[in-house]
Formats: structure tokens, sequence, C-alpha cells
């Protein structure tokens, strides 16, 4: 299990944790006395509790690991109905359930209140527990579908403002573009380009989550990769997501073949370096980056034609990589567009 799922598992699991219990301490502001409360928390913790983690684990697992693979064919608006239909029905049933190993298997509370309490929330199809419990799987699938379009590192970038005012970071940068891309729209016209695409970047992002990278953006025929973290394993880890994308797309070769009549390769220019990050935009807001180390990753992906090669990494990124030659070869000095010194340029070996 990755570190961006265990975050988005945790990041769920929490917020249906408050929602839930937010609701219950409503409903006991109305009906609890002064002397019902400390009685109501030392039984809700003993008991009620676990039910309650599994049911915020369960749904927040099945959102991660199910829910998200299964419906990603669908519409935006479709796939935020769908999730939030089933949520609230796994939390009713989870909840008519829970209710009924309180009331009926677990013993009950010394505290009369807190027992008509739980017997009230297992026996009642009130409106008010309905509406609240739809409106709360509509936002939650929402935010899910949100984070998703955004990445959930730049939902949370922007919601924080992290990035409000310029900052500058270490990044390694990937430039993934497909291989006579003008020919091949030619041949097999701009719909079915287009659906290749989707393909292709659908595969990719199975290696994205795998090597903890971060889409930076998709542009036309192009995607760009980035890792927060810049270290030796990092810069391992995005040689290990290119050689994994690259075998995926070997193996589904006859898939391509079959339904598009070309298999797609791509070249690749890597670049290590200091960029700048900030906000961006009014009516749409995005995270930008800025600097030379862009500009290398993008020429170096435009060298790989012009000496056909099929990946190309910049000197600072084998520095950062700390080989020794293990991994990469030397290639040659090239004077990339827009620089004005030579870059020492490496190949994988």
């Amino acid at each position: 299990m990755k570190k961006k799922q265990i975050f988005k598992i945790l990041t769920l699991a929490l917020m249906w944790f408050i929602a839930i219990i937010a609701f219950d301490a409503v409903l006991n502001i109305k009906v609890f006395e002064s002397g019902d409360w400390l009685p109501y928390f030392e039984y809700t913790f003993k008991t009620v509790l676990p039910i309650i983690i599994f049911y915020c684990f369960l749904i927040s697992i099945s959102e991660v690991y199910f829910l998200s693979s299964m419906l990603r064919d669908y519409p935006f608006a479709v796939v935020v109905l769908i999730k939030a239909v089933l949520q609230f029905a796994v939390i009713y049933a989870i909840h008519l359930i829970g209710t009924y190993v309180i009331t009926e298997i677990m013993p009950l509370s010394s505290n009369a209140a807190v027992n008509a309490h739980y017997a009230y929330l297992g026996a009642s199809l009130n409106g008010f527990y309905i509406a609240y419990f739809i409106v709360v799987s509509f936002h939650f699938s929402l935010y899910a579908q949100i984070s998703r379009k955004f990445g959930s590192t730049n939902l949370y970038d922007i919601i924080m403002g992290t990035y409000f005012r310029p900052k500058e970071a270490q990044r390694i940068f990937m430039f993934l573009d497909l291989n006579q891309s003008t020919t091949i729209a030619e041949e097999i016209g701009h719909l079915k380009y287009s659906r290749l695409i989707q393909e292709c970047f659908i595969k990719l992002t199975h290696h994205i989550e795998n090597y903890d990278a971060e889409v930076y953006q998709y542009v036309g025929d192009e995607a760009v990769l980035t890792w927060r973290k810049s270290d030796a394993k990092a810069a391992k880890q995005c040689i290990d997501l290119y050689a994994e994308f690259r075998d995926n797309l070997i193996k589904a070769a006859p898939e391509f073949e079959k339904e598009f009549g070309v298999v797609p390769k791509f070249k690749v220019g890597v670049s290590f370096g200091t960029a700048a990050i900030a906000e961006v935009g009014d009516y749409k807001r995005d995270i930008a980056f800025h600097g030379t180390v862009l500009n290398t990753g993008a020429r170096l992906c435009q060298l790989c034609k012009e000496i056909k090669e099929d990946i190309l990494f910049s000197s600072e990124f084998y520095v950062l990589l700390n080989t020794n030659g293990d991994f990469l070869d030397y290639v040659g000095d090239y004077m990339l567009t827009g620089r004005r010194t030579n870059e020492k340029v490496f190949r994988l070996l």
C-alpha cells in the first residue's frame, strides 16, 4: 500500500468519522440532560466506536481501491451520483446492523437515555437522518472526484494557499510525448487518436500512483510528471516508472494494434533542478512551475527524436541518481534550445 493511498484512506475515514459524530451530537443536544453525557461517552467509546471506525475505513478503502477504478469510464456527474447512492446505502445498512448488535447482542448502558437514544437511531427512518447523510454522501463523493481531477496534493495546496506566493523547490520532471503523433492522428482520425491518448494515460496512471509521482499537466499528447522528493530514491522511482510503463505498452501491443491499428511509443525527457512554484489564474486556478529545469526536460524530449533515443536525462539528474554508471550512460554534450551552455546528456543502459 502506497503512502498516497494510505493518506487518501485516512482522510476519507476521518471525514466520515467527523460527520457521523457531528450528527449524533446534534441529536443528543436535543434530548440529553447534563447527567446523560458521561454515560453516553463511556458507552459510545467502549461499544459503538469500533462499529463507526469499521464503517469509516470500509467506505474509504472501497473508494480508493474499487469504486475509482470501476467507475473510471463514466462521466463526472454520473460517478458522483453513483458513489453518493452507494455510500448512503452502505452507511444505512451498517447503521441498522450496528444498532441491532448494540441493542440485542451487546450489553446495554446503565443509563436509560443512552439506551433510548440508540434504540431510536436503529428503529427510525426519519427524514432528518436520510437528508443529512444523503447530503454528506454527495459532498464526500464530490470531494473524491475533485481530488482525482486536480490531484489530492494540488487540491490541498490550492485550498491551503501553499503557493499563493511563489516558492522555490527542487523537483524532478518527466516529459512523455507520443512518437509520430501527427502521422498517427492523420492515419486513424482525430476521434480515434483521442481515444488512443486516453488509453495510454489510463495505463500511465497506475504507475504514477505506484511510484509517488504527480501529474503536473496533460498537454495534447504529452504528459508531464513531477516528484516532490528530490533524492536518489525518487530518481530511481522515475526510472522504474518509465520502465514499467514502457513494458506495459509492449504487453498491450496486440490490443492497441487491434483497436487502433498502431502501437504507441513515447519519447521521454527527464530533468532535475530548482523550479519556481506559484498559484496562477483567477477564473481557473492552477499550480504552475517555472524555470530552466522545465525547458531542459522538454528539450531533452525533443532531442530523443533527433538522435533516435527513447529516453534522455539531464546531467543534474545523473548527479542526483548517484549511480556511478549503473543505470545511465553518457551520450554527449548538446546545445539545447534556449540554453547558453552545452548540456551533458545521458541515456538509459
